[in-house]
């Protein structure tokens, strides 16, 4: 992209570009690290196999989030005119990434946990949205706004959810801490009745 910069090919469409996938980029991180992984895995993964799913379908996340930033740099190249591929596989190139990791977060971190609500089921809408922001005329624009949004949604939701918690002394907040985890897995284990054997001489 810097390159094409130099070379003052498509200045505006790189600029916005640019902008698009930064914003992009900074959603992504902070649609993943909203809640910490360590929580998820004390309350909705300690099931064995569940844990299995949510291992190997971080192999999605990692391998989508590497494949968006393989997406723009091809998308710049398109944009500074250096290959003839049609506009909406560039598009595809820069969205489909986007909404595999929307999809994958939404199922391994959020579906698990949320149940039910407006932020839940916007997850897979803003997923197929992007999609569709392939064939836009600034692909990474309209993604970027769309997952932007994205984060508001889900924002205003959990700070919704936390003011309520506080307000409520009967509902504990959603953030289960070390002691906590601790207390439940020291809950799990079943503890056999104990048993005193009669003194010798008596029947």
């Amino acid at each position: 992209m810097r390159g094409a910069f130099d070379r003052h090919h498509g200045a505006g469409a790189l600029s916005a570009l640019a902008a698009g996938g930064l914003v992009m980029v900074f959603a992504m991180w902070w649609l993943y690290f909203s809640r910490p992984a360590h929580t998820l895995l004390a309350t909705d993964y300690r099931a064995h196999r569940k844990r299995f799913v949510w291992a190997y379908g971080h192999y999605l996340i990692f391998a989508s989030a590497a494949a968006e930033g393989a997406g723009l740099a091809a998308y710049a190249h398109v944009v500074a005119g250096g290959t003839e591929t049609p506009p909406a596989a560039a598009g595809a190139a820069v969205t489909v990434p986007l909404a595999i990791f929307l999809v994958t977060v939404w199922a391994l971190r959020v579906r698990q946990h949320r149940r039910g609500g407006l932020a839940e089921a916007a997850f897979p809408v803003v997923a197929v949205g992007v999609l569709a922001a392939a064939r836009a005329p600034a692909p990474a624009v309209v993604a970027g706004l769309l997952v932007a949004a994205l984060v508001a949604l889900s924002a205003a939701t959990e700070k919704g959810r936390t003011e309520v918690s506080a307000g409520d002394p009967g509902v504990g907040p959603e953030v289960v801490g070390p002691d906590a985890v601790d207390a439940a897995a020291v809950g799990d284990v079943v503890e056999a009745p104990a048993t005193r054997s009669a003194p010798r001489g008596v029947r």
